[in-house]
């Protein structure tokens, strides 16, 4: 086990890095813009102070209110202790297992099988899960899920991902709309340049290979593979598809599995594909059974 804490400590602090720079050079991007603007409107020395205030503005709004954003998107209602009972013990022994303190723990009534954890660090982690995963798992498919989550916490991944809700995930409507037809299509159309750099930005707030790695890590604190593997496969054959506010495009990379439907058209697919941060469930099962 100590080679695997010391993995989830150097990713910790690899994740934190990253999310730094991105908050970062995105407030710097865009002061930048909004400063030339001003530059023009009123001159250099107002050019100045307003793309500094922006910056500012943008990056203490994506550090400490992208996480507030999402529960809000998300609808969550806190989990009982009484009617969830469960769930406190599950993630209470998991946590002390893993030396992670006890987020909070949300419940979003959709019948779909999905769970998510996000925060700006594991002293202020939340975790979330649907009530149709508590309904139709069994314990130990269960404690396979949180064991996962519960890894995105150790390793503090959940930061880049939460931090990118406010910086990049809310532009995934306006992508999502390109797609189709009308005239809301016609004005996320508009905006195609912002929503194309807000995908890249988003792919690079998330670690390529993060789920395969919190599958891993979760499978190391149950010691118990195939259980996850079972996990997965009931979340492939019930859905994950999360019909409640949880199907907000801003939050559907936090998921653990595909949280909305595919495009209904092709119009634009490119763009929809720069949302989409989730390895396929076969791959990640397939993997698992090699363990």
């Amino acid at each position: 086990m100590s080679g695997v804490d010391g993995g989830s400590a150097g990713r910790a602090a690899d994740n934190r890095r990253r999310a730094i720079l991105l908050v970062g050079a995105t407030a710097a991007a865009v002061g930048l813009v909004a400063g030339l603007i001003a530059l023009v409107v009123a001159g250099p020395v107002a050019g100045v102070l307003f793309g500094v205030l922006v910056a500012v503005a943008v990056a203490c709004s994506a550090w400490w209110g992208s996480a507030p954003l999402a529960l809000r998107l998300l609808g969550a209602a806190p989990a009982d202790p009484t009617t969830h009972a469960r769930l406190f013990n599950l993630v209470e022994g998991l946590g002390a297992n893993a030396g992670v303190p006890q987020p909070g723990l949300f419940v979003v009534a959709d019948s779909a099988l999905n769970a998510l954890t996000m925060g700006r660090s594991p002293h202020q982690a939340v975790l979330v899960v649907t009530s149709g995963l508590l309904d139709q798992l069994s314990r130990i498919e269960l404690e396979a899920v949180l064991a996962h989550e519960i890894s995105h916490i150790r390793s503090d991944d959940i930061l880049s991902a939460t931090v990118a809700v406010g910086l990049f995930g809310l532009l995934g409507g306006p992508a999502r709309a390109a797609t189709g037809t009308g005239a809301r299509a016609l004005f996320a159309s508009l905006l195609l340049p912002v929503s194309a750099l807000a995908g890249l930005g988003l792919q690079l707030s998330i670690d390529a290979h993060r789920e395969e790695v919190a599958d891993i890590s979760g499978v190391h604190l149950t010691r118990y593979p195939p259980a996850l593997v079972s996990a997965l496969e009931k979340m492939r054959g019930a859905g994950s598809l999360v019909a409640a506010g949880g199907g907000s495009p801003a939050t559907a990379h936090l998921w653990l599995g595909e949280a909305l439907p595919p495009p209904t058209s092709t119009r634009f697919a490119w763009l929809s594909r720069l949302y989409d941060t989730h390895p396929p469930l076969d791959e990640r099962i397939e993997a698992l059974r090699e363990l």
